[in-house]
Parts: C-alpha cells; structure tokens; sequence
C-alpha cells in the first residue's frame, strides 16, 4: 500500500558533522520528527568524524563529486609544498586586527582563475550527477513532494529535477559570504561565481539570517518566497556529573572567555590576543582565553599567542563537539567573537539564549539583537581595536556592577528562540508550499 506520507529528497554536499555546525542533521530531523519520509543524497565527508541518523524514514546515499576529489588531492599536495618550504614570516604578525582579509585568497588573478574552475567543477558534478540520479533513482525522484538543495553544492540538479518532474524547489543556506563584497556584483560573480550562481529562483528559498546579506543575494537572484531568520538555539541537557575544562578553570577563580571559532580563517581570533596583549598585567593573571580556533593557518596563531606571551592565558580545544561547546558557552564569563563579514552565528545566538555577556564587533550584523552597553559590548574595527577590545575585557573583569547590569539586561532580552519554535516557523513556510 502507497504511503500517505510527505517525501523529501535533500541533495548536498555536506556531511553530518560531528564537530561543528549541526545545522542540517537538525534539518532532517525536523522532517522526521513529523512522520515525513527523507532520502538523502550527499557527496560530503569529514574525516573528523561524521553523525548518523537512525530512522526507517530516512534513507541516505553517497555520491561522487570530482570536484571533492581533486580539491582533497590538491591539499595534500600543497600541505606537502608548506611542510618543505622555508618558515616566512608569521602571517598574524603582518596584518591588523582592523584589517579585513577577502575570504578564500586575495582579490587577483590567480584566485579569479581558481575560483572559476571551482564553478566548471561545480557544474560538471552537477552534470554528472543528473543521470545517475535519472536511472539509479528514478521512482524515489518521481514519487517524492519536493527537492531541496542545502547549501550550493548541487542547487542546479535539484532545481533541474524539480523541473522535470513537476516537483516544488526548495533552496536553503546557512548565510552567504557573498558579504565580503559589499554587494559589488561585479567583484562577486568574478572571484565567487561558485556562491553567486548557485543561488538560483526556488519556490521557496530558506536563508538563514546570520548577518551576511543572504536576503539581498536571494531577491537579486530571483527568489521571491523568502523564510529570513537566524537559527533557533538547541538546548542540550547536560547532566551535574558533566564535567568539561571550563569547570576546572572555574575552580582556580579564572575569568574565562571563549571564542568558539572554526576552521574558518575569518574567525580572526588574532584580534583577541592582540586585545590580551593590552591588557595590564595584574588583570589578565587571572583572565583565560578558550579558543576552538582551527583554521589552515592555526600554527600560525599558536605561534603569535607565544610572540606576546600569552602562551599561559591562551588554550587551544582542537576536538570539542556541539555538545562541550554548548556547555562552555553556558559556564564562561563572556563569549568573545571577532569575525570578518558577521557575528551572527550559532555561538552568539547561544551567548544570548543562556545569558552569558558577549563582546563582538560592531559591524551591524547584530543589531536588533543586541544593544551595545546594554546586554553586550560591541567594538568598532578601526585602528583603536585592539586596545578597545582590552579595555572591553577588564570592564568586563573588574567593574562588577557593570557586568551585573549586562547579565540583567540579557536576562530581558526575548529575542533569541529555541530550535523548537523557530523549526515550527520554518516548517510551516514549507506546509503552505506542499499543500499548493
């Protein structure tokens, strides 16, 4: 007997993380939890490890990706190339904490070379991918409700299929970096065509609001059924036996702050430990900075925090999970993020739902969220960050009243939500599209 049940078939080229952003098993699991069958089909892999979903309603699939392929060979040999090549000089130590570094490389020839063949990758993935689809899943394509792509990786089969199968679209991103161009057209189809073009017309294009111009880069490119808004926040139970770095700390009388950065290079912690570095000793011998910071260049900013001698004020957590991060989050003094582009991502949005004190960057990707003073501090990125950014953290330390009036204003602050409630949003954006 035919199902009654709603068929979503999701094309990706991410994995189920297990450290890192959880955004898109969360995804799925807002179709299972509501008795709709999921078939995934996935290029993605993390060598970190990677979740698993175990339901009888979903069902997932491994693709090939050429593009995956040559990019993992291509690292490998560039990682050999840094190995055997002279130590230059620190790269932390030639740029500024109010310098914003264009995400993927420099604004010149070679990279616009590399970022096209990326794009010609893209699409011959994409090419390849639709027969196979075609012949080897044939009636999973033709029974299902609706296609969605999550994230760029294969939005130009999805929406192809949907097409040829008279199913509903649906596109969804985490955010865009299109932010770095400031809206430039010309500077974003030329070094992130990859990014540019794979935002394509969907009946309903889901963009999370994380402060990077996603609404504005959907509407250029012909969406007009929108869902707009920040994640909701997963609440994690951690039990009393729980136990984490962070308590530890605590016990010794510390004053933590934690960057949960990744391994993206504009999470820029640098900018805190040039902020650690001014401030006045008798403050930072009790002051500790936790940093997941683990981008290409993270040697590079191990060796920057020992050039300031903050080798003892600084701790590097490689392997954390959501789950740690979470509770770290939950336990520290104040979260400290310093991002290019935006500051609205997960680890802000959990600062603010469990009241811990942030310090960010005033960039505007917070505003309406947060007011600077109020519930947060927020620096301008100009020649006097640094010291801003120290003075920020010993207020924050030492003038108790003042960190009591950011935790009460924190303790008003309604803006942030549960996961729960922002999926029964997002979900029933969905409902109205299947049931049309």
């Amino acid at each position: 007997m035919k199902s009654d049940r709603k068929k979503i078939i999701i094309l990706t080229a991410l994995p189920f993380r297990k450290q890192g952003n959880q955004s898109m098993i969360r995804f799925v699991n807002m179709f299972i939890k509501r008795e709709m069958d999921v078939t995934m089909f996935t290029a993605g892999f993390d060598d970190k490890g990677e979740n698993a979903i175990e339901s009888s309603l979903f069902k997932a699939f491994k693709i090939k990706s050429l593009g995956f392929t040559l990019t993992a060979f291509l690292n490998k040999k560039v990682l050999k190339l840094r190995k055997n090549k002279v130590k230059s000089d620190n790269y932390f130590v030639k740029i500024r904490s109010e310098d914003i570094v264009p995400p993927y490389g420099s604004y010149n020839l070679p990279n616009l070379i590399n970022k096209w063949s990326k794009y010609l990758l893209y699409l011959l993935d994409n090419i390849l991918l639709m027969p196979y689809l075609l012949l080897a899943h044939f009636s999973k394509i033709k029974d299902s409700d609706v296609v969605i792509a999550y994230e760029e990786g294969y939005t130009l089969t999805a929406r192809l299929l949907a097409r040829l199968f008279g199913k509903k679209y649906i596109n969804k991103f985490q955010g865009t970096i299109l932010k770095a161009t400031n809206r430039n057209i010309s500077q974003a189809i030329k070094y992130f065509p990859h990014n540019y073009f794979t935002i394509n017309k969907s009946d309903l294009c889901i963009m999370v609001q994380d402060g990077t111009d996603g609404e504005y880069y959907a509407r250029l490119r012909g969406c007009r059924n929108i869902f707009f808004e920040p994640h909701g926040v997963y609440i994690y139970e951690h039990t009393k036996d729980y136990k984490s770095i962070v308590d530890e700390l605590k016990r010794k009388g510390k004053f933590v702050l934690f960057n949960n950065a990744s391994g993206s290079t504009w999470k820029r912690t640098d900018r805190v430990i040039r902020g650690l570095a001014n401030i006045k000793k008798e403050l930072l011998e009790n002051i500790v900075l936790i940093t997941t910071y683990h981008a290409a260049n993270r040697d590079d900013l191990v060796e920057f925090v020992k050039l300031n001698n903050l080798q003892d004020k600084v701790i590097f957590l490689d392997k954390i999970d959501p789950f740690e991060s979470n509770y770290i989050i939950q336990k520290s003094n104040v979260v400290i993020m310093t991002n290019d582009f935006s500051n609205l991502g997960n680890p802000v949005l959990e600062a603010i739902y469990y009241k811990t004190p942030l310090i960010s960057i005033n960039d505007g990707s917070l505003d309406g969220l947060v007011g600077n003073g109020k519930d947060c501090i927020l620096i301008n990125l100009d020649r006097d960050f640094d010291r801003n950014m120290a003075l920020a953290i010993e207020r924050m330390y030492s003038d108790k009243a003042f960190y009591k009036s950011v935790k009460e204003g924190l303790n008003v602050n309604r803006l942030v939500r549960e996961l729960s409630e922002q999926q029964e949003r997002e979900f029933k954006a969905i409902q109205v599209l299947l049931e049309q």
